[in-house]
């Protein structure tokens, strides 16, 4: 993988420079993402009211489905045919760029926004990171458009590229942080709704890096706090699924130059109620959301985009409650903890490709199966080359009482379709059906349902 700024730079260049016309909320870290931008997505169209353009990578189907509009809806054919084929003629315009396909990517549906019509041209981007954060090639909007940089949760992934020591993975994550500007820092503590495979040291480690990065940017900060103690999780036998009741405390940023880490030190104001599934992943996707939405709303800036910071103040934080409770219910994030059905049995996808998402979604199974005393798993399992497949497996087959794995690797020159064959033959009751691994075969299920 080749990692760098130069290439995607002059293309964007050469097709106009998109990248300066739109406010950005920009999204690094290893896991929570997809969450966290699918949450920012539902509450900004569905409360706050602006029309929001949302770029997610791997993309599900086809690479359209990477830049979705509208609370996820994927941008129209025509407008993504065109900025193809921009893009590919900019690349090829006199001396070639070169560009990767992610930069191509990244550039075509940046273009694309700007191909709309002016009346459904979004008000804001919410832009995911592809690996790392510095040198990727979503890192080209300038200070001034950047409304927050968010970093979710950091963990062990991509290790060939950022390496294994979680400080040194969190340092490129943070190098999205603008100078003088607005970080949102995810929870990295989990509680007893995520793993243990982060030390404590790691973790004082990984949030010290952090807020360095942010005091050397003269950046804002503000830490999300999921209150993990005060989570209830609710299991329900049909259909299957776990919920939890969350307040979530909201705090101001701080400058990050005049304080030393601690959560603390970001005094609570205000606390938001509402429900929602129980997966790590929507409960610090939704918290972040939010803590972001409240500190861009309640951020001092002489930049053009305070009309925006008003709205989402306004219409989000001095509402009615239950309008973010709403908002919250229009969540879309095919592929993640997704469930369907195989028949009458129970189907899960979701996209768990890293050791510690693989014990999320374990976790996750264990509360949807709190009240069964005796259950039966099939999985299907594909992995990417270079993952720690051990160590998924590890958690996601860990032993319980009354649990029964059937396991079916599915090697990606092999449709998903026979494997679901092969899982639908088994009668056995309580019966789940859960595909992970990887997004690449969640794609693969994907394509399979559109024939």
């Amino acid at each position: 993988m080749d990692l760098g700024l130069g290439r995607v730079q002059a293309l964007l260049q050469r097709v106009g420079s998109p990248q300066f016309k739109f406010p950005v909320i920009h999204v690094s870290g290893t896991n929570g993402k997809g969450s966290t931008t699918a949450y920012l997505d539902a509450f900004l169209t569905h409360a706050v009211g602006l029309r929001s353009a949302r770029f997610n990578t791997p993309h599900l189907v086809t690479a359209r489905d990477s830049l979705r509009t509208n609370g996820g809806i994927p941008i129209d054919d025509k407008t993504w045919d065109i900025a193809v084929q921009k893009t590919r003629l900019a690349d090829a315009r006199d001396v070639p760029i070169g560009a990767t396909p992610f930069e191509l990517l990244t550039v075509q549906a940046l273009l694309a926004c700007t191909l709309l019509p002016i009346a459904s041209q979004p008000d804001i981007l919410l832009i995911e990171v592809g690996v790392g954060g510095r040198l990727d090639a979503t890192n080209v909007f300038p200070s001034e458009n950047v409304l927050a940089s968010v970093i979710c949760s950091i963990a062990r992934d991509h290790e060939a590229i950022l390496g294994n020591r979680l400080s040194n993975i969190a340092l490129e994550k943070a190098g999205i942080i603008k100078p003088q500007g607005l970080c949102i820092v995810s929870d990295q503590t989990t509680g007893s709704f995520g793993s243990n495979l982060t030390t404590n040291f790691e973790l004082l480690e990984v949030l010290e890096t952090l807020h360095s990065a942010c005091q050397a940017q003269h950046a804002r900060v503000v830490y999300t706090q999921v209150p993990w103690a005060s989570l209830k999780p609710c299991p329900r036998k049909e259909p299957f699924g776990a919920s939890v009741d969350l307040t979530l405390p909201l705090s101001y940023a701080c400058d990050a130059t005049k304080i030393t880490y601690n959560p603390s030190s970001n005094a609570s104001q205000r606390h938001i109620r509402f429900s929602l599934e129980a997966t790590l992943a929507r409960i610090s996707g939704a918290s972040t959301a939010l803590q972001t939405l409240w500190s861009i709303a309640h951020d001092i800036s002489s930049d053009q985009w305070n009309g925006i910071r008003e709205l989402i103040r306004k219409r989000l934080f001095q509402a009615d409650p239950s309008l973010i409770a709403q908002a919250a219910a229009q969540y879309r994030w095919e592929g993640r903890c997704e469930w369907m059905k195989l028949g009458e049995v129970p189907l899960l996808l979701d996209g768990a490709h890293n050791e510690a998402s693989a014990f999320a979604l374990r976790q996750y199974l264990d509360h949807c199966l709190a009240e069964t005393p005796s259950a039966d798993i099939t999985w299907i399992m594909g992995f990417s080359s270079g993952k720690e497949v051990h160590a998924m497996l590890h958690a996601l087959l860990c032993p319980r009482k009354g649990l029964h794995h059937r396991v079916s690797l599915v090697p990606f020159s092999i449709p998903v379709e026979d494997a679901l064959t092969w899982a639908s033959l088994y009668d056995q009751r309580p019966h789940i059906v859960v595909i992970c691994g990887s997004l690449y075969l969640i794609s693969d299920y994907y394509r399979q349902l559109s024939f």
